[in-house]
């Protein structure tokens, strides 16, 4: 256990502890900001169990979706230098895109395949309603997608696939709806990762290393590491049988963060420090302009960015941790506290990622958190909602 500085959020390191020490988690830690100064700083448990490695700021995270506000960030760069619109379809700029099919269910419920209507916008790479998803669920007994799928993975898997390679794979999976029907979690913003390199003509981890890594001074935040940053990656634990282990799968985007590997994954890619994330989270939460002076993004492209965007489609974003939230420009969003039962404010946004990491940002409030854990399945539901509100509670 290990306090930095706080206020009045002793509630908050009470919580952490009782995570720890009931073992629902090895290790976690927080950082939040008021305004411009750290209001409170924790750090609680283990990086590592076995090795009794405490976790401590120097800790690294595999961030896995919480990448997603910094590709969508990268994105929006290019967006504000007029590089696109936010409707222009996505296959002006990568052509695979032009001719998708979509998975759909007949009355005598079997599968078939059909040419869709419409094409893909950027925008619906941006919200998640692209029909690109991560497991093909349109289709589950269809053999032909679970195949597109095992090979989509596999070709992420090998170290020698780019970036721009694996979006083409990405291109040959069937859609599970019309594209800007519904809203579905999956491979969107690793397309957008392609987009960046289609524009920029450079690779996707270098143009984020240059224009938001490196202005914000973020340097133990990357996709690739040299075995001495790797060696501070914090262990990924589970649950089975109601006992705490080690994480021993081999996850798709666990294998390829040594500097050997080419794929770097818009939507899961980055491993992160507390003190990184959050210099990028407080950047946005100041309207795109870091305490430093570095500007990465507008204030008011920053305002649309956290706009609802689904309206009256917000009832496909049923997960019961995005409930009261609609989706943004690749955030959530909060549009209704008495639906979601948070003391949040209307327009908080933010992300979360699969191992349990968590990001807030609040304008209104001048409030941003982080807060990083690393543990499959991440008890989202029971933690980062709780500890939200406990925050809210605090203010």
């Amino acid at each position: 256990m290990n306090i930095k500085k706080k206020r009045c959020f002793d509630r908050v390191g009470i919580y952490m502890d009782k995570l720890t020490t009931e073992e629902k988690i090895a290790g976690c830690s927080i950082n939040i900001m008021l305004e411009d100064e750290v209001a409170y700083e924790y750090y609680s448990g283990y990086a590592n169990i076995e090795k009794q490695i405490p976790i401590e700021e120097s800790t690294l995270f595999r961030i896995y979706s919480m990448t997603k506000p910094v590709t969508v960030t990268a994105a929006l760069q290019l967006y504000e230098q007029g590089k696109f619109l936010l409707h222009d379809p996505v296959s002006a700029y990568l052509p695979e895109f032009k001719e998708m099919t979509i998975c759909e269910k007949d009355k005598q419920g079997n599968y078939y395949f059909r040419p869709a209507k419409k094409e893909i916008t950027i925008k619906d790479l941006f919200c998640m309603t692209s029909g690109l998803t991560y497991d093909g669920t349109s289709c589950p007994s269809e053999e032909k997608v679970g195949e597109l799928l095992k090979k989509l993975y596999h070709e992420f898997d090998k170290k020698s696939c780019s970036t721009r390679d694996f979006v083409k794979q990405i291109a040959g999976i069937p859609l599970a709806f019309e594209p800007g029907e519904q809203w579905r979690y999956g491979l969107s913003h690793d397309v957008l990762g392609g987009l960046i390199e289609v524009i920029t003509g450079e690779r996707f981890g270098d143009y984020v290393k240059k224009h938001i890594l490196e202005p914000l001074h973020m340097e133990d935040t990357a996709f690739h590491m040299d075995e001495n940053k790797l060696a501070r990656l914090a262990s990924i634990y589970t649950h089975r049988e109601g006992q705490m282990q080690i994480e021993s799968r081999t996850d798709i985007f666990q294998k390829n963060y040594s500097v050997k590997s080419q794929c770097e994954s818009g939507g899961a890619g980055l491993v992160s420090s507390l003190s990184d994330y959050m210099k990028f989270a407080h950047t946005l939460t100041q309207g795109g302009t870091s305490q430093e002076g570095e500007r990465i993004l507008g204030g008011q492209t920053i305002e649309l960015m956290r706009a609802d965007h689904l309206k009256a489609r917000r009832s496909f974003m049923n997960w019961k941790v995005l409930k009261g939230y609609s989706s943004g420009l690749g955030v959530r969003t909060l549009v209704d506290p008495a639906e979601g039962g948070t003391n949040g404010t209307i327009g908080e946004f933010g992300w979360n990622g699969m191992a349990g990491t968590y990001v807030a940002m609040d304008p209104e409030k001048q409030l941003t958190i982080v807060y990083m854990q690393q543990m499959v399945p991440s008890l989202e539901e029971e933690v980062q909602l709780r500890l939200r509100n406990i925050i809210y509670g605090c203010l």
